[in-house]
């Protein structure tokens, strides 16, 4: 009598669910209390991957367009060097440079919100 319902029963259903609620709140406010690590900080890049870069293989590592590459490069926003015509992004310097951006965002009143909690208003009017 005294033994819990099947799996599907609604009484087990929503202990269960209050739990895993519970275990993830718990998780998400653990993994926010800790420090923030450079996703590329500890890593090195890719073996694959050319000490110069042309602007497609920057764009697909930044995760922009060839055209937006070419235009941070121009600008002088991203390393870059020429060789002739041909504009090409020194690999270690444009890590660098990805970590240093990461590092000097600023948020308000030092309270960074999780990844998980930030929404995309991109394609709000």
């Amino acid at each position: 009598m005294g033994e819990p319902g099947p799996s599907g029963s609604p009484a087990l259903s929503g202990r269960a669910r209050l739990e895993i609620v519970t275990t993830l709140h718990h998780l998400i406010e653990t993994l926010s209390a800790q420090p923030d690590i450079s996703p590329t900080a500890n890593t090195s890049p890719p073996r694959d991957l050319p000490q110069l870069l042309d602007a497609t293989e920057a764009a697909r590592l930044l995760s922009l367009s060839r055209a937006k590459v070419f235009d941070l490069a121009h600008s002088g926003e991203i390393p870059s060097i020429r060789i002739g015509r041909a504009m090409r992004i020194p690999r270690d310097h444009l890590l660098r440079w990805i970590d240093q951006r990461a590092n000097e965002a600023s948020y308000p009143n030092g309270v960074r919100l999780p990844n998980w909690a930030r929404v995309d208003r991109s394609m709000e009017l």
